[in-house]
């Protein structure tokens, strides 16, 4: 029944249910306006205070550019300006040289890397600020001297390119922490090396060299040396002289012996030596003699005296034999040992199966001197334990047992980590 004037329910619900779903999609509508708008605003804001910061960067690499655009090259008031430039990166692209590069005259970081480039424009010396250059994978045979203006550099990246010896450029950057010159054709290292006392990573990989100067035992903040795929058949004993030096790569060389001395890099955790003559020397006249019976049983023996009553059942010689075993010096090892102490070290490369003497392995022509050695070095999943019971003349010995070590109790100034042979 319908009261005249008014509508009836049928009529109102739908009225109100159509009113709401307008009224829904006006809000939803305006809404999604309004955060367009903001949005837009947002991005032309933030290109604006980028452009126009004190501190832009600017990338341009893998554009396949010949030359930089002349819009970066020009200042346009308000919104870009080169001088506020501070990283400019133009890698990967197809330059054969960099006009207008003077134009970023307060860069601090500049990549030019895996481009054409057989020279670097005098003009890079202005650019007294900077502090990082990448100009590796190019066709580089030399630095210009206008560089040694360069007093703030710290970080010079240069693998990759035709430089024949060390830049002398590089003695006038007191500064300079990283160099990587690896993969050019330098065939000797200057005395003066010794002379970058701020060095920290020096990697030197794929060159020409077959000696190293004594003198790089100076840099004693050097933390990462790379040596590898050169001809080096010996290295300076002062090598153990870099007592901050975390990683040595020797790999791929012509090394047949290893100064003693580094043994007392501390600090050391990763040593590469594989594919060098003393590597494999050393691997294939390896003689392996495992404990004698004699010894496997009593240590199994011992540990077990005190939970059996085996004492009174035992001749007083077996007994005295017994009491005589020594505690391994290795705090998470409950083991002993008799007259087969043995000193190891865990090849990371052969699958963990070769344990041989670090000193043996070190220095092979002077092994009959190891036999007098008081202190060695007990090497337990590549952590390195200072013993005086130790002898170095005890046998190597392989196995495929895993160990029970952890870190938990070994100082972290005491662990090699990695020893790559293999």
């Amino acid at each position: 029944m319908e009261v005249h004037g008014f509508p009836n329910v049928r009529t109102l619900l739908l009225y109100f249910f159509t009113s709401y779903i307008i009224t829904k999609i006006f809000i939803s509508s305006f809404t999604y306006i309004l955060f367009t708008n903001r949005t837009a605003i947002f991005i032309m804001l933030s290109l604006f205070l980028y452009f126009s910061s004190n501190h832009a960067d600017l990338n341009l690499n893998d554009l396949g550019l010949e030359r930089i655009p002349s819009r970066y090259l020009n200042e346009c008031p308000g919104v870009y300006d080169p001088l506020s430039v501070r990283q400019l990166n133009i890698s990967r692209n197809n330059f054969i040289h960099i006009p207008g590069l003077p134009t970023f005259a307060n860069l601090i970081s500049l990549d030019v890397s895996n481009n054409g480039l057989s020279f670097l424009p005098d003009e890079i010396g202005t650019m007294i600020y900077l502090k990082t250059l990448i100009a590796k994978n190019n066709l580089l045979e030399e630095l210009p001297k206008t560089m040694c203006n360069l007093e703030e550099m710290e970080a010079l990246y240069l693998s990759g390119n035709r430089i024949e010896s060390l830049p002398p450029v590089v003695f006038n950057m007191p500064k300079l922490r990283i160099l990587h010159l690896g993969g050019n054709m330098i065939d000797c290292l200057p005395y003066a090396i010794g002379s970058l006392s701020r060095l920290e990573i020096l990697y030197l990989g794929g060159n020409r060299l077959r000696d190293v100067p004594a003198t790089i035992g100076r840099l004693h903040r050097l933390s990462s040396l790379a040596l590898c795929d050169n001809a080096l058949e010996t290295i300076p004993s002062t090598l153990g002289e870099l007592r901050n030096l975390e990683s040595l790569s020797l790999h791929n060389n012509m090394l047949k012996t290893l100064p003693t001395e580094i043994v007392k890099l501390q600090n050391l955790q990763q040593l590469s030596l594989r594919n060098n003559p003393l590597v494999h020397h050393f691997v294939h006249n390896m003689e392996l003699e495992p404990p004698k019976l004699k010894e496997l049983a009593g240590r199994i023996v011992r540990l077990k005296m005190s939970k059996l009553p085996i004492k009174d059942m035992l001749p007083r010689e077996l007994i005295a034999y017994l009491k005589s075993a020594n505690q391994c010096v290795n705090p998470r090892c409950k083991g002993v040992y008799f007259e087969a102490c043995v000193e190891h070290i865990k090849f990371v490369d052969f699958c963990g199966k070769y344990r041989v003497p670090l000193l043996q392995f070190l220095w092979l022509e002077f092994l009959k001197y190891l036999t007098y050695t008081t202190t060695c070095y007990y090497i337990i999943f590549n952590q390195i334990f200072s013993s005086p019971k130790c002898s170095a003349a005890t046998p190597a010995y392989v196995s495929s047992e895993s160990s029970s070590d952890t870190d938990e109790e070994v100082p972290d100034n005491m662990k090699m980590k990695k020893v790559l042979l293999g």
